[in-house]
């Protein structure tokens, strides 16, 4: 039997040859190690390749196996289960959607729906809502084959989609307090605990290692502590998400669009993170706008980023990188659900890198890539699909 060596896909046309005979690639084994692979072969391999760096420059580095078929079955694998039980046509969307479902109990549910809707939990509210949606946009859509459809989500779906994209991930990463998910399911904390889930996630996919800390420690703590297994650097994260006024569960009436739009009123938020910092090593922080997404603005002109890059500036003026420990501050703008029925915009994001900090950064080309999945959160990979499309797919 002729085996055939599949030639290093990475190796430049002007690279020495990896035979060793010291001339160009392409002057020596080009030809030859092309002749000896089928060309079926070489093109999955680069087609393997391209959507690994795709899906890298999204900020997800971590592999999500592509699911088979088996005895009529799609299987499906995350962290150290398999699911071997699911629907042929079950799409990767659909799978993390009723694995969250799982996750939070279906009692939960049942629970819930016999609430009015001013009384029920927005997790509640978004499960309702993707069905008018699949339900409105199930005949119309555009077709990936004939039993898996696609469409641009509406805030409502994306806000679900997102919610169970991040909770796999970290069980796909197996670190999912139940202390959070119980938080998750609270009206009250609800706001706190989704916006820390999807940070931590966002880590997880750039696979990092996630140490949680105690939530009952009476000490002042960061959310967690992250290490990235490429390069080793660890990183302490908080997380805040600003509260608004008539959103989110949150009483009172709804603040004018003005209003809603800056973010003058985090000052207090960010100064309760910044004593979250261990002191000991890098720290960052996280806080959530939570305003409205203005598409049609360009970033550096939106209200909320001039509102937090002057009060960064502000508190660096007059203080030693010696009394002023922090390593970077990341605002975000992860507002779906301002977005109800209407198509989901993609989130908004922007980080402030402080100079020569008492503890420099874990690493420039990490922050390069968290900076990259920050600014592509929002992106769900269909995995399932040979023809990925930029939607909410379905079945």
């Amino acid at each position: 039997m002729q085996v055939a060596v599949i030639p290093n896909m990475k190796i430049g046309r002007n690279d020495q040859c990896h035979c060793g005979s010291g001339k160009k690639y392409k002057r020596c084994c080009l030809n030859k190690d092309t002749d000896s692979v089928p060309q079926e072969v070489i093109k999955y391999f680069q087609k393997v390749r391209t959507e690994q760096e795709y899906l890298k420059q999204a900020g997800i580095h971590i592999n999500y196996v592509k699911p088979i078929m088996f005895k009529g079955k799609k299987v499906f694998a995350l962290g150290n289960k398999v699911y071997a039980d699911c629907p042929p046509n079950t799409t990767f969307h659909t799978f993390i959607i009723q694995i969250l479902k799982d996750t939070i109990g279906l009692d939960w549910f049942r629970e819930q729906a016999k609430y009015p809707p001013e009384e029920r939990h927005f997790i509640s509210i978004c499960l309702e809502k993707l069905g008018e949606w699949i339900e409105k946009n199930e005949k119309t859509a555009e077709r990936v084959n004939s039993e898996v459809w696609g469409a641009k989500p509406d805030g409502y779906s994306k806000s679900l989609l997102l919610l169970a994209f991040d909770v796999c991930s970290l069980i796909h990463k197996q670190v999912l307090p139940p202390q959070l998910l119980e938080r998750l399911k609270s009206r009250d904390h609800y706001q706190g605990a989704r916006y820390e889930i999807a940070i931590a996630a966002i880590f997880a996919r750039l696979d990092c290692d996630i140490q949680f800390t105690d939530e009952k420690s009476k000490n002042k703590h960061c959310e967690f502590v992250a290490t990235h297994r490429a390069t080793g650097s660890s990183l302490a994260v908080e997380a805040k998400s600003k509260h608004r006024s008539g959103v989110l569960h949150q009483i009172g009436f709804l603040l004018s669009l003005e209003k809603l739009l800056s973010a003058r009123m985090i000052r207090r938020l960010f100064n309760d993170a910044l004593e979250q910092n261990p002191k000991d090593v890098p720290f960052a922080i996280f806080i959530d706008v939570n305003s409205p997404i203005t598409p049609n603005i360009p970033m550096d002109d939106k209200p909320w980023v001039k509102d937090v890059k002057k009060l960064v500036n502000r508190k660096l003026i007059g203080i030693s990188p010696q009394e002023y420990p922090l390593s970077a501050a990341f605002f975000t703008n992860f507002s779906y659900h301002y977005q109800t029925e209407n198509e989901a915009e993609q989130g908004e994001a922007v980080g402030i890198v402080v100079p020569h900090p008492k503890f420099p950064p874990p690493n420039q080309e990490f922050f390069g890539y968290l900076q990259g999945a920050l600014n592509h959160y929002g992106f769900v990979p269909p995995i399932d699909i040979d023809e990925p499309i930029e939607s909410l797919s379905a079945n």
